[in-house]
């Protein structure tokens, strides 16, 4: 019972609070350390909330003071009170996660290369319409980020640094690898060092120049490259026995187009490369040695057919 006549006395303090009755002092002294810091979070919070829920029509502000000046007026400590309650069971939630969020996002977009310098000395170059996502706040002690898309690391020597996509984690310690993730496609390369590949399904290691492929659902391919990086890095993407479907998601990605592939087969494997600064000759490149007839139907969107 005393437990409850407490939590009461919190809310009516924090309600009190922010109408404007208290003092940020007076509150302090109410309330322990944590729940004045907890409160001074939620205030921001509310503060933000009202920004973002604020009418950005003229129209509808007017309605709504049309709607007010015709509702009886009452006290502002009552509104304050469910909010001082509201915000109780709020902060049970985890709204205070929300503050301390540390999360780097990067993103690229149609036709895009950005690289990024990580906080330890690694490099990571993205390819287009590719994501990752990573913690600063504990990156020296856990060097994990999620990637979605195509990216090529460079990896600085030190604690294990490890790579999670929808597909599977790639972990190494000093090293320099591509990783191409998609909802189906799961491609790794090894160019230095030694790479850790953990599917559901598998565990491979790969050293130089070695490569491990997951399409579709089917067993995971191992293979050997010749090259010393992905060409995609100096703008030209390169494919070896490749679903032609997934060259297609390349050239919508590097050029934001989309195709019409209703009266193609997908799985036709393809093998060679397409240049990231002129359209018409990767349209050539891809698809004349495939024998696919190609048209502009309408505006950016290209039909394919036999």
């Amino acid at each position: 019972m005393e437990s409850q006549k407490s939590n009461i006395d919190k809310d009516t303090f924090l309600a009190q609070w922010l109408e404007g009755e208290r003092s940020d002092m007076e509150l302090k002294n109410l309330v322990s350390d944590d729940d004045f810091n907890a409160y001074k979070k939620l205030k921001k919070g509310i503060e933000v909330a009202e920004q973002l829920d604020a009418p950005i029509n003229l129209s509808y502000d007017k309605i709504q003071k049309r709607i007010s000046t015709k509702q009886p007026k009452v006290r502002s400590l009552y509104k304050t009170w469910t909010i001082g309650i509201a915000a109780s069971l709020i902060l049970l939630f985890g709204l205070f996660s929300l503050f301390g969020n540390d999360n780097v996002i990067i993103e690229t977009g149609f036709g895009e290369n950005k690289t990024i310098a990580l906080l330890d000395g690694s490099e990571v170059i993205l390819n287009s319409k590719s994501k990752i996502t990573y913690n600063k706040s504990d990156w020296t002690t856990n060097r994990e980020l999620t990637l979605e898309g195509e990216a090529y690391f460079k990896v600085q020597k030190g604690n294990t640094f490890t790579v999670k996509t929808a597909n599977g984690s790639v972990s190494v310690l000093g090293t320099q690898f591509n990783v191409n993730s998609t909802s189906d496609f799961f491609d790794v390369v090894c160019y230095e060092g030694k790479v850790s590949v953990k599917t559901n399904a598998s565990e491979h290691l790969l050293l130089p120049t070695n490569s491990v492929r997951k399409i579709n659902g089917f067993p995971s391919e191992n293979s050997v490259t010749q090259l010393i990086q992905p060409t995609w890095v100096t703008g030209e993407s390169t494919f070896k026995s490749v679903p032609i479907k997934y060259v297609i998601s390349a050239l919508e990605e590097q050029y934001n187009i989309t195709f019409n592939t209703e009266s193609i087969d997908g799985s036709v494997l393809f093998s060679g490369s397409f240049p990231h600064n002129n359209l018409n000759v990767a349209l050539k490149t891809v698809f004349e040695t495939m024998d696919i007839k190609f048209s502009e139907k309408e505006k950016r969107n290209i039909k394919l057919r036999y």
